[in-house]
């Protein structure tokens, strides 16, 4: 009877030992994939991770990862519902909570950049305000979500100033950018500031600093 506990304990080492393998190849594959930039692979083989993971932190992290893969491939409303359920009180390490809830906060300005009606658009922005002021209030010095904080901010301003009158806009035109946002250059700097680091959208600071103009009025309120 020893020799047999001995025995079913040893194939039971072997099965954990090839399940491990499995996903340690894997997210080198995973990995690999969204270095490259291929993220729709990348997407495939992260969804097999969190279905595989069996300890919550484990999963926490593929999801987090998968969370990444449909960002950048523009998939926002799903990104941002894996990225907000690492957000919980559940997720104890203090470190991811904080990246998703700055991730979280991206995927709504980008969402809100690409909605055409107005009040979404408004509703969006301010949510995604609510993420970087959460971030800075458990890190007052974390420069990218000040960064974001500050563009959509600017954007919040832009969408809630009065329209002008047709008269007084038709010659300027083509020197001014709509109301409905402050334009293509300001997105791209949103995208710019969530690029990926080691298979992830953490922060990594641009280096072209920040905006030279910022709010007349740069009061915190984190």
């Amino acid at each position: 009877m020893i020799f047999l506990h001995t025995l079913l304990l040893v194939v039971a080492l072997a099965s954990s030992m090839q399940e491990m393998l499995r996903e340690y190849r894997l997210q080198l594959k995973a990995d690999a994939l969204y270095e490259r930039h291929a993220y729709r692979e990348a997407e495939t083989v992260f969804r097999q991770l969190v279905s595989l993971a069996p300890a919550p932190q484990e999963r926490s992290a593929a999801s987090f990862n998968l969370a990444c893969a449909l960002y950048m491939q523009g998939k926002y409303p799903e990104a941002g519902t894996l990225f907000a359920s690492n957000t919980k009180p559940g997720n104890e390490h203090r470190e991811n909570r904080l990246k998703s809830i700055f991730n979280e906060g991206n995927t709504l300005a980008m969402r809100a950049i690409g909605s055409s009606e107005k009040a979404q658009k408004n509703a969006l922005f301010h949510q995604s305000l609510n993420c970087f002021k959460r971030v800075l209030l458990a890190e007052p010095g974390d420069g990218d979500a000040k960064i974001n904080y500050e563009i959509v901010l600017r954007y919040l301003d832009e969408l809630e100033k009065p329209e002008q009158s047709s008269s007084s806009t038709t010659d300027k035109k083509s020197s001014h950018q709509p109301t409905s946002g402050i334009g293509k250059g300001i997105a791209d700097r949103l995208l710019e500031n969530a690029q990926h680091d080691e298979s992830s959208l953490m922060r990594r600071l641009s280096g072209t600093g920040k905006s030279s103009s910022p709010r007349s009025k740069n009061n915190q309120d984190w």
